[in-house]
């Protein structure tokens, strides 16, 4: 049993709208998902109030090399990774979101490694977890065409949770929808296994303050843009 007043669930919902239109993200399903300057501002914004920015970091975060990310996964002729690429493209196709987003998801998750498995055994391409696997009806999460579908799917029904933030949505799928919601909202969470979720009723701006969880928004944010630049260059 929860102590999170489900009451409130439409308050929180309300205030992911207001946050939403103020920090200037794109609220997309049915538009072109791009992550907007907003985002990423708003995010360091609450690492620089909480103390979590770390020197230097930015600066080495702007340096990724985006040859290999999208670049590398565009000349990569090996089977795998042509699957990868045409699974990207399928998905972001479907919901209507910039490709350039879910390649810089997957980056961050797996580094293009579908044999990937992580502490908590999250697994495949986009790191599923088990009952999240099961629950977007992936049987093989190492099948890459599995993992980005049921990883996809995932990111776009946290994208409607949370009124299309996108830097939310990134939250959740790193930190679980209950701890954005937690820290949104400023409640106290219990969760079935006892783990305590914002003990002290902290309210910010629903990016919950772990370290992880901030560095993992920032560097797809960043990479992100980086792959938009180097997409919309080639385009002109």
């Amino acid at each position: 049993m929860s102590s999170f007043d489900y009451s409130s669930v439409w308050l929180c919902r309300l205030l992911v709208l207001i946050l939403t239109v103020c920090v200037g993200s794109d609220v997309i399903l049915g538009q072109r998902l791009r992550i907007s300057d907003g985002d990423v501002n708003f995010l360091e914004r609450g690492e620089e109030e909480r103390g979590l920015g770390r020197p230097g970091a930015r600066e080495r975060s702007t340096n990724v090399n985006k040859e290999r990310s999208l670049g590398q996964l565009k000349v990569d002729r090996r089977p795998e990774a042509q699957a990868v690429r045409q699974a990207i493209f399928k998905e972001a196709a479907r919901y209507n979101i910039d490709p350039n987003l879910v390649v810089a998801i997957v980056w961050q998750e797996s580094r293009f490694r579908s044999d990937a498995v992580s502490e908590k055994n999250a697994r495949g391409l986009m790191q599923l977890m088990p009952e999240t696997a099961a629950r977007f009806n992936v049987r093989n999460p190492h099948d890459p065409q599995e993992s980005i579908r049921g990883g996809v799917a995932y990111f776009v029904w946290l994208l409607d949770r949370f009124n299309g933030n996108v830097a939310l949505a990134l939250a959740a799928y790193n930190a679980g929808p209950r701890s954005v919601e937690a820290y949104l909202c400023g409640r106290r969470v219990i969760l079935s296994n006892g783990k305590v979720i914002n003990r002290r009723g902290i309210r910010n701006n629903g990016i919950p303050p772990y370290a992880e969880t901030v560095n993992y928004v920032r560097n797809i944010a960043l990479r992100y843009r980086l792959l938009r630049m180097s997409t919309d260059e080639v385009a002109h």
